[in-house]
């Protein structure tokens, strides 16, 4: 099915920072040999994606000072790797039954861990224009780390799973 791209409605530049965010992860082994520089250069890539594309997504519509109005996607376990599993781990985390991500911190609405959340947390966005893909992620953000799950796993480990403490 072919899109039709409207100037002006961002999606032509949604559509470039995904296929470049994808080229990063793909060849993100080329960012030297140690583990360590890979993982940083995966999360920058990804935190870079989130730069270019927030402006342009229902989320930035959604959010305010004290964080995003719906929360909605934070009500799941996030994807992790092995490695996001470890040092998710270590983290202090809610234990309750309130359906939102064991992190997400529900005074605030935030997230209470953003500076090592996921990489499937980086550069999950609602990228459509309804506030119902907020709780159910669109093909577009589901393609985006379904694509480059195998590549990541070189790097962050073996796919986990949503994430259970």
């Amino acid at each position: 099915m072919t899109r039709i791209v409207r100037p002006g409605n961002g999606e032509e530049l949604i559509t470039r920072e995904i296929e470049r965010l994808k080229r990063r992860v793909i060849y993100a082994d080329r960012a030297g040999g140690d583990r360590w520089r890979q993982i940083s250069f995966l999360y920058r890539a990804a935190d870079s994606f989130s730069h270019r594309v927030f402006a342009r997504s229902f989320c930035h519509l959604e959010s305010s000072q004290t964080g995003c109005a719906t929360g909605q996607c934070c009500k799941c376990r996030p994807d992790v790797f092995e490695y996001e599993k470890s040092v998710l781990d270590l983290l202090p985390k809610r234990m309750d039954d309130a359906g939102f991500c064991p992190f997400f911190n529900l005074t605030k609405r935030n997230c209470g861990i953003y500076q090592v959340r996921p990489f499937a947390c980086r550069v999950y966005y609602n990228l459509a224009q309804s506030s119902y893909y907020c709780q159910n992620p669109n093909d577009q953000t589901l393609q985006i780390f379904d694509g480059v799950k195998r590549h990541l796993e070189r790097i962050l480990g073996p796919y986990a799973g949503g994430y259970l403490p």
